[in-house]
């Protein structure tokens, strides 16, 4: 009997979509892709759900409020990418018993703030008990009056990448060195519980993915790591792309220098950034990042989509390996 940790998260998900062909549900975006859209008086409605385990995306360092936080984000991260905001929120929490009334507020109340800053209104949810963890789901509902953002992309496209990375494969370095007793709670530098504690998915960026909808070609949130989506644009356009750079965090390359890390590897494997990646018709960049500029948004052209037919991602002409987190 094949288990859910030989086959893996990915492999269980393209199983899941073979079976359930005749009743997934209509629409514009491919199933797999970061979120569900279905026509709705002249636009769209975007659907997402997204959730995890505290023992998987909780760090000693996180509180119960940062817990609900980043629930609330990571789902507003998928709606974003397909060009949507969210309008409304459900939640489902599991915890057992003997956990405390104030933590289990906690979390809503990290929810709560995370609606405020994003907008939108809760409504509703569901609550379980778990025996040994606490989770989190947060199904969010959007709207787009354009037509969602896939994951498309054509030779010559350029890619745009929001945000800086590193700090969240940094974040996982130092945990591991935690739980080996070599360093303390207090030795982890401050932009790593920051990063970690309220990542930030850039809702300003929804009136520019609107106003720029007819040359933004795809679109992937940045959750299981900066390699992983870029793959997955590669995989669903189906042409290989080629960065000259991508973007590190400063903060990580002053720290990885210290330590002798390799930057290049904490950036491009970490996860949870919740940023974006994007295909752009080349006519319209310019344009766009000024824009963006204007908003204080951190972004840059970092590479090309190929005319080369292949599933893959070159890094200073270096194939770089593909990997992710999966959940098992």
């Amino acid at each position: 009997m094949i288990k859910l940790k030989d086959l893996g998260e990915k492999g269980f998900i393209k199983n899941i979509i073979e079976e359930n062909k005749g009743i997934w549900i209509w629409g514009p975006l491919k199933p797999g892709d970061d979120a569900s859209a279905v026509p709705y008086l002249g636009g769209y409605i975007i659907l997402k759900i997204d959730g995890f385990a505290s023992h998987d995306s909780k760090y000693p360092w996180n509180t119960w409020r940062d817990f609900g936080w980043k629930a609330v984000t990571a789902c507003v991260s998928d709606i974003l990418s397909k060009g949507g905001k969210p309008f409304a929120y459900l939640i489902s929490l599991g915890m057992p018993g003997d956990m405390s009334v104030e933590d289990g507020l906690e979390i809503m109340r990290g929810v709560a703030e995370a609606i405020d800053y994003y907008g939108g209104y809760l409504a509703g949810g569901d609550t379980n008990s778990s025996k040994d963890d606490i989770w989190i789901d947060v199904a969010c509902v959007g709207h787009s009056s354009n037509d969602p953002i896939g994951r498309d992309a054509q030779p010559g496209d350029h890619i745009i990448i929001t945000g800086d990375y590193g700090l969240t494969g940094l974040a996982y370095l130092l945990y591991l060195k935690y739980l080996d007793k070599k360093i303390d709670i207090k030795d982890v530098p401050h932009e790593v519980v920051s990063t970690t504690s309220r990542p930030r998915a850039p809702i300003e960026t929804y009136d520019l993915l609107n106003k720029y909808r007819k040359c933004i070609r795809g679109s992937v949130d940045i959750s299981d790591s900066l390699a992983e989506s870029l793959y997955l644009l590669s995989e669903f356009s189906g042409y290989s792309i080629k960065l000259h750079d991508i973007p590190i965090n400063s903060f990580v390359r002053e720290f990885s220098s210290k330590e002798n890390i390799d930057p290049m590897e904490l950036a491009l494997y970490g996860g949870e950034e919740f940023q974006l990646i994007l295909s752009i018709d080349p006519s319209c960049t310019n344009d766009f990042l000024k824009d963006l500029k204007r908003r204080s948004i951190k972004a840059d052209v970092y590479g090309v989509v190929t005319e080369e037919r292949r599933v893959a991602v070159y890094l200073k002409e270096r194939e770089i390996y593909r990997k992710g987190f999966q959940h098992f």
